[in-house]
């Protein structure tokens, strides 16, 4: 029902996304902080320890002196799921156990229950306030200059006013990561700098794009570089820049099509999907297994679905994060990046079946790409075949694409730039120092 003053409300906000998912990771933690503490009391020794490594206990500094309780709770309840049975280092246990053995089983139990209360009550508060925050996204997108099916193109600037750029997001996500807000704006920034950005935005898949593989993704991107093509009076090159999945979009379009392409800069773009730090074969098995009784039911992979999966990546990043934001005063700018962000975040966009299968099978499972087995109309996408000049960006404090993955691509390319920002994945588009990185990709773009 609308209000009685004629005013239409905000949409309700959403997430973080899958819920129950970002409530079940801290419910994890907390039992596996009270299954460890037998473990704690009884003793600990090298001979029993599992692998460790290095949980970041920065809390609690195990000499004894400062130590405390309180410092060590405080350390356990920032580790994550089975930390203390896991990872922690053995030089702490000792000190740890010192202080424990003050403690009743049933002390500690009451201490742990009543942290984990606090920790989880912020992270609900955090959640409260970022749904009732008052900030909305205070831009509209700029009228369709090409429309086909759930697809649409914008243009930023006048037609032919300076040089052309193809903007290729990713498949899973809105597109409006790239034109966030009037406070930082990709687009919008290489239009102030005398570009002009042409922004894909794929849209949810309607029923003309059911059945659509990567394949028909891929054709419905040469005919926006059609249409930009026909926008200029001056048939100047038109450059593209692909984000993330984006830009391995782009990279067949720009293979198939360089006799009209200008530059290819490729931000945060997966290529070997079986690098160091993925999530390897047989674990993307597992997943594409998982995910099969879904596609064959509802002929997609939903958005929770698609949330999960980034979720998985970090399962305590929404615990931290909101705990964070509930300390925030909401009228910060801090505050509005934060939820401006999040807005973004849980505004996904639903995959067909066929894309889900190519890329969860054929690009994490099989890693076809970096093994060169990756078609597209049925031609094999190889970067060494594309001869224009290239940009790839890859951002050091990426946790979705990892490093190394992206690196790999720069190994084929002919004739490559490598740049690596101190940013993350996300932050390259929505950090306070993106529009650092945004005008040396302009520099680039126009040199």
């Amino acid at each position: 029902m609308a209000p009685l003053d004629g005013t239409v409300p905000a949409p309700a906000r959403l997430g973080p996304r899958p819920l129950p998912m970002h409530l079940a990771a801290p419910m994890m933690l907390y039992a596996s902080s009270l299954g460890a503490l037998p473990i704690l009391k009884g003793g600990w020794n090298s001979s029993n320890a599992p692998e460790k490594g290095n949980s970041g206990f920065g809390a609690f500094d195990g000499t004894g002196a400062a130590g405390s309780w309180a410092d060590m709770l405080q350390a356990m309840m920032a580790a994550g799921p089975f930390a203390l049975s896991s990872v922690f280092p053995d030089s702490k246990w000792p000190a740890m156990q010192a202080i424990a053995a003050q403690c009743e089983l049933a002390d500690l139990v009451v201490s742990i229950d009543e942290e984990f209360r606090g920790q989880l009550g912020r992270m609900l508060d955090g959640i409260l306030a970022y749904h009732h925050h008052g900030y909305r996204r205070d831009v509209t997108d700029p009228p369709a200059v090409w429309r086909q099916g759930s697809t649409s193109l914008h243009r930023y600037g006048p037609a032919g006013s300076g040089a052309p750029v193809l903007i290729v997001p990713s498949l899973v996500n809105k597109s409006y990561i790239l034109d966030l807000n009037s406070q930082g704006s990709f687009c919008r920034s290489l239009a102030e700098n005398g570009l002009v950005p042409y922004l894909v935005d794929w849209g949810e898949p309607g029923a003309e794009e059911a059945e659509f593989g990567l394949t028909d993704y891929v054709s419905r991107l040469n005919a926006m570089l059609d249409a930009v093509e026909a926008e200029q009076e001056k048939k100047s090159p038109v450059s593209i820049v692909g984000y993330c999945m984006g830009g391995l979009l782009a990279l067949p379009t720009a293979i198939e099509r360089q006799d009209r392409v200008g530059k290819l800069v490729l931000m945060a773009m997966p290529w070997d999907f079986h690098s160091a730090k993925a999530p390897g074969p047989n674990a993307s098995q597992m997943l594409v297994a998982a995910c099969e009784p879904v596609l064959s039911m509802f002929g997609r992979l939903p958005v929770d679905c698609v949330q999960a999966m980034f979720a998985a990546i970090d399962p305590l990043n929404a615990y931290r994060k909101f705990q964070f934001f509930a300390g925030l005063d909401p009228a910060s700018g801090k505050a509005h990046r934060f939820v401006a962000l999040e807005d973004w975040l849980n505004d996904g966009v639903s995959l067909t079946a066929p894309v889900a299968r190519e890329t969860l099978g054929g690009w994490y499972a099989e890693n076809r790409t970096a093994s060169l087995n990756w078609k597209v109309g049925g031609h094999v996408v190889n970067p060494a075949d594309f001869h224009g000049e290239t940009l790839v960006v890859i951002p050091k404090s990426d946790r979705i694409v990892p490093p190394e993955s992206a690196l790999a691509v720069t190994e084929l390319l002919e004739d490559v730039r490598l740049l690596r920002p101190a940013l993350g994945h996300i932050g390259m588009m929505s950090g306070r120092r993106a529009a650092e990185l945004w005008d040396r990709v302009t520099r680039f773009l126009e040199s």
